[in-house]
């Protein structure tokens, strides 16, 4: 060990591995101190104006140089992926030098210490933002955003405490990571110039969502945290008056508006790329980020009704508390390796589960501590909610979705809960799991979106209301027909949860036009709900009526490892050879590499079928690599449509390596029964019938006791001319023997091996004298009308957006007054202040 650290290496950067840890520990300590710091200012806050002012001036300067500390480590960070300094470990996992400068970036965040460091980043700059804008509750508020710094700054430290590994330090060495601690390279001064390339970015990953859902995510969780501050703030402070709720209504609509538009990118990212054959295919790492947007949007409408009612303080509080904890609980299941199994996207352990759980637990047991001792204090008026006011429905539109928040947590959930139990309950089949019950709280949700509009804070409109929605039920009735006919829906669920969905769009359009006199400034809670029934139109049309067009006809079997429904789904295709699939004739025309991908150009023709003219005709690129460790990772590509998508993926493709290894002379074996057809060297076998009687003529003459069989086989050229060939199968005085088939078109000969009546199969031996062709096994699916789900996603976010802008306005007003008040809170101690050397004089 001595003699490695005697090593003098050659060309590594030392100094950013000794840079970068010091900006780690001096964002943590700094972040330590400003928590400090602003513990102490609002602990003074009521009793002495100065020392509090003083303390807050001192956590601020804290503040600020975890701010520039954190910046300093992502700039050292980008410096060193820029530059492919291979030597740094976490450099060398996830880069390399074919990635282009976009995914480079993405390299910065694969991991989990640069997502981490992605987290510490969105929250010093909603720090930054609270420093300008929280006045009063800058110091309470601040407390808890600088005690999640801690936490996230603990992450990057990588050091040793009583033996206690805390964080993963993304400035390792890769020459210090324990497990090379006896590679040999490591022992040469010039390993440099042997490590030549990164192991690079998964190849899942390496699309344009990774740029931008990543830094969107993370933005939303970090937004997540302002509420619960403000949550906390307010129990520390007991202060729930209008100057606590703006600001926290204010930033609730902007973390939900954000995480939700990172989870529908999210989304838009697994349809698109992640080859999960839809937008939402419920992984566990999905799920993760969707439950704490649901509990938001609960916690959202339950403080929207105790703004204007006072009721439901105690449920806001319980919604916005349990959004954070639901995040960091998404950071444990996702980073703690417990997910590895049954996500596609989750991280692997790097040994800081015990961390994790601090991490969680603390803020949770905080929570629940400010939550519990101040239960009592809470203000909730002692009339109860009305049946028929909007309130009241609210309330129970979030207990809704609580439910289904804790469903879908529960279930996401059973990798932990089988370790704790001893249980094995596994979801293999999650689409339709979680589908099953999740349409129902969607009828539910859509209905009070469309219900809750047209009541009043503490009214009972009941003959008004019946009156506004009768509209909206006719014509979503009206809808709901003409759509089922149309697009011949049967799942009954699927028809109710459309009506809803209707239902949802044109209450809440009614609404604003009729309840709001077309006000759009304060319309943004209906466009909002007039969204999410977009999508739950989208997602019904596109995902229960979409069509698989590339059936394999033929039959063909490609092999043991594609299950049955794969095999059925995916299509042959030779290059140049067009085959008809749905209204379409497909041809894939070759490919071309750009490095590391490689794009197959596949054309898609509609023709007349009196003039075979194309009436409509386009090509689309899908990709894959080849990845030694994960095979064949392919992207789609799609074609956009107003009314429909066609999206197309390549299942499996010629390898050209192998051929080139393979050229000349090629045997292939194979298993087939009768009635099957193997795919071998480019042409299609299909076993017709095996018989008994072989009639071989001068090849094959029968003797006394033979035991004899042929196998009748139908050959399907690349040209798609076709062939029989009938090779001979015997047993002869206990020796197995046989007559070959000769296919001199194709250069081919086939041998009849073996029999297996077990499998009712025989094993046949072709002998291909023939360079293969370019092939591909491609799958199409057709999306009717999914362009009403990204409608509905942008209308959305707009909806969001809309609101946030209207609190805004609406909180003009009491900012105003409250600088007024701190004004002359302000003069009225500088004036004591100046009073007290006169007094002490008289004295």
């Amino acid at each position: 060990m001595q003699e490695i650290l005697d090593i003098q290496y050659i060309g590594e950067w030392a100094w950013a591995e000794q840079l970068g840890q010091l900006c780690a520990i001096t964002a943590m300590v700094a972040a330590l101190f400003s928590a400090i710091a602003y513990f102490s200012s609002s602990q003074w806050q009521e009793r002495d104006l100065k020392k509090s002012e003083s303390w807050k001036r001192l956590a601020r300067g804290g503040f600020y140089v975890n701010c520039v500390a954190v910046l300093s480590i992502i700039a050292i960070m980008f410096l060193l992926i820029l530059n492919h300094r291979f030597e740094f470990k976490y450099v060398w996992q996830h880069s390399s030098l074919d990635l282009p400068v976009y995914y480079m970036i993405s390299c910065f965040w694969e991991g989990q210490e640069g997502s981490f460091l992605l987290w510490a980043f969105w929250t010093a700059v909603l720090g930054l933002v609270l420093i300008a804008t929280a006045r009063k509750w800058e110091a309470p508020v601040m407390t808890f955003v600088t005690l999640m710094q801690i936490f996230l700054g603990a992450m990057l430290l990588g050091i040793y405490f009583f033996g206690y590994k805390i964080g993963s330090d993304p400035f390792m060495l890769l020459r210090d990571d324990p497990s090379n601690a006896n590679a040999p390279i490591f022992m040469r001064a010039n390993y440099l110039e042997f490590l030549k390339d990164g192991t690079g970015l998964n190849p899942l990953l390496q699309n344009y969502w990774m740029v931008i859902h990543p830094p969107t995510l993370f933005l939303g969780f970090a937004g997540c945290l302002v509420p619960f501050a403000y949550v906390m703030a307010g129990l520390w402070k007991r202060d729930f008056g209008k100057d606590w709720i703006q600001p926290t209504l204010k930033w609730s609509l902007f973390a939900a508006a954000v995480l939700g538009t990172g989870v529908l990118m999210g989304g838009a990212w697994a349809y698109e790329a992640l080859s999960f054959g839809g937008f939402w295919a419920w992984d566990p790492v999905e799920n993760a980020s969707l439950v704490p947007w649901i509990t938001l949007i609960a916690g959202l409408h339950t403080l929207l009704a105790f703004k204007n009612t006072g009721h439901a303080l105690k449920a806001t509080v319980i919604f916005l508390t349990l959004t954070l904890w639901l995040v960091l609980y998404s950071t444990f299941l996702t980073r703690s390796g417990v997910l590895g199994d049954t996500s596609v996207h989750s991280f692997t352990d790097l040994g800081m589960s015990g961390q994790l759980l601090a991490f969680m637990f603390s803020f949770l047991f905080l929570a629940v501590y400010l939550i519990v001792t101040r239960w009592n204090d809470m203000p909730s008026p002692k009339k109860e909610e009305s049946a028929y006011s909007r309130e009241f429905w609210m309330f129970v539109g979030a207990l809704v979705m609580a439910m289904l928040a804790a469903l879908v947590t529960v279930d996401t959930s059973w990798p932990v809960l089988n370790d704790i139990f001893g249980t094995n309950r596994v979801i293999t089949e999650p689409v339709p799991h979680y589908n099953r019950y999740s349409i129902w709280f969607g009828i539910f949700i859509a209905l009070f979106s469309a219900l809750v509009q047209y009541l009043r804070y503490k009214r009972e409109p009941l003959n008004k209301l019946i009156k506004s929605v009768v509209f909206a039920a006719v014509l979503s009735l009206a809808f709901t027909v003409m759509s089922t006919l149309a697009l011949d829906l049967q799942y009954f669920p699927n028809i109710i949860l459309l009506f809803m969905a209707y239902y949802a769009i044109f209450a809440n359009a009614n609404y604003i036009f009729a309840g709001l006199s077309g006000q759009l400034k304060v319309a943004g809670g209906s466009v909002a709900h007039i969204g999410f029934g977009l999508i739950l139109v989208g997602v019904i049309f596109a995902f229960g009526k979409q069509e698989v067009i590339s059936l394999n006809t033929m039959g063909i079997d490609y092999g043991e490892e594609w299950s049955e429904e794969n095999k059925m789904e995916n299509v042959l295709l030779y290059k140049d050879k067009p085959i008809q699939m749905g209204p379409y004739w497909v041809t894939y025309l070759g490919d071309s590499l750009s490095a590391p991908n490689t794009y197959y150009k596949v054309h898609y023709a509609k023709k007349e079928k009196e003039t075979d003219k194309a009436t409509e005709s386009f090509t689309l690129y899908p990709n894959a690599q080849k990845n030694p460790n994960m095979g064949l990772i392919a992207n789609p590509s799609t074609k956009h449509y107003f009314s429909k998508d066609i999206f197309t993926h390549i299942s499996a493709a010629t390898d050209k390596e192998l051929q080139k290894e393979e050229q000349g002379e090629q045997l292939t074996e194979i298993e087939v029964g009768v009635g099957e057809t193997a795919l071998v060297a480019g042409v299609m076998v299909k076993l017709n019938r095996i018989n008994p009687n072989p009639d071989g003529g001068l090849i094959y003459i029968p003797v006394e006791g033979d035991i004899a069989a042929g196998a009748e086989l139908s050959i399907i050229a690349k040209d798609n001319a076709q062939y029989e060939a009938n090779p001979i199968y015997y047993i002869r005085d206990n020796r197995e023997m046989n007559i070959e088939a000769n296919i001199e078109e194709l250069g081919m000969t086939i041998r009849f091996d073996k029999i297996f009546p077990e499998k009712n199969k025989i094993k046949l031996s072709v002998l291909d004298r023939e360079e293969p062709m370019d092939w591909i096994i491609m799958k199409a699916v057709v999306f009717p009308y999914i362009g009403i789900l990204w409608i509905g996603c942008f209308v959305m976010v707009i909806g969001f957006v809309m609101s946030i802008f209207h609190r805004r306005r609406e909180g003009k007003q009491i900012t105003e007054m409250l600088r007024k008040k701190e004004a002359n809170e302000v003069n009225k101690a500088e004036t004591v202040g100046g009073m007290q050397p006169v007094l002490r004089s008289k004295e």
